[in-house]
């Protein structure tokens, strides 16, 4: 399968897809028509998981894009999975909770249904961080952070080995529980592993090791930036 890592696909505006860093014409390099399958965070939102589907089947369409099947994937289908993957050729991961749609993966065994399939992957922010074999669930609700039973590293569907932590240019300045979320929680959390931390607009193509629009990695405790907007990358770099 072919697997595109993102923070966010929507433009500025909320009405199209960010054609920004070539990412439309990214998509259109693997689908035309579309048959999706959604696969939300939150299993037990569907008003919220429709209204976000839908704006997103809409953004699809006016980028260029035909959609002839677009499928939200919900508990009650967990018995015909295997056949909403079958025919589909993009499958969305859609952002919300890590946690909460990191349990939702494993209660619908997405890991073991999807591990065949030949077609697009998009992960968008907590559906790219899902998509790692190690997820880091980076903090993100009150108590998460101080919490001694929440859990940061979780199995993820291991359809790459890269570790996504999305929105940086926001999370960056965020404080939780009277930390900082990325000085006093994700750089200590970061020795002996590697983050790829991207901004809304940016996005890495797992397939092809390619970092495309601002990117910056966090290894050992300390962060670098590695590719700017406009510019490519590979991301098995010295860095």
């Amino acid at each position: 399968m072919n697997v595109i890592l993102t923070s966010d696909i929507m433009s500025p505006d909320k009405r199209q897809l960010n054609s920004q860093n070539g990412f439309v014409d990214k998509i259109h390099e693997y689908v035309e028509d579309i048959y999706c399958l959604y696969v939300p965070s939150d299993p037990h939102t569907p008003l919220l998981t429709n209204t976000i589907s839908s704006h997103h089947k809409r953004a699809f369409e006016k980028s260029g894009f035909t959609v002839k099947d677009w499928e939200v994937l919900s508990i009650y289908k967990k018995s015909i999975i295997q056949q909403l993957i079958s025919k589909s050729n993009l499958i969305i991961l859609a952002g919300g909770h890590v946690p909460t749609q990191n349990k939702f993966f494993h209660d619908i065994r997405l890991k073991q249904c999807i591990k065949d399939y030949k077609g697009l992957v998009i992960g968008i922010s907590a559906g790219s961080m899902n998509s790692a074999t190690e997820v880091y669930a980076q903090p993100e609700k009150l108590g998460e952070a101080k919490s001694p039973n929440y859990k940061r590293f979780l199995e993820g569907l291991a359809i790459t080995d890269i570790t996504v932590l999305p929105h940086y240019k926001d999370v960056k300045y965020e404080r939780l529980d009277n930390q900082r979320i990325m000085e006093d929680v994700t750089l200590p959390d970061s020795y002996g592993r590697k983050f790829y931390a991207i901004e809304d607009g940016a996005y890495i193509v797992a397939t092809e090791n390619i970092i495309y629009g601002n990117c910056y990695v966090i290894k050992d405790g300390k962060i670098k930036k590695v590719c700017n907007t406009a510019e490519t990358v590979n991301l098995r770099g010295d860095f």
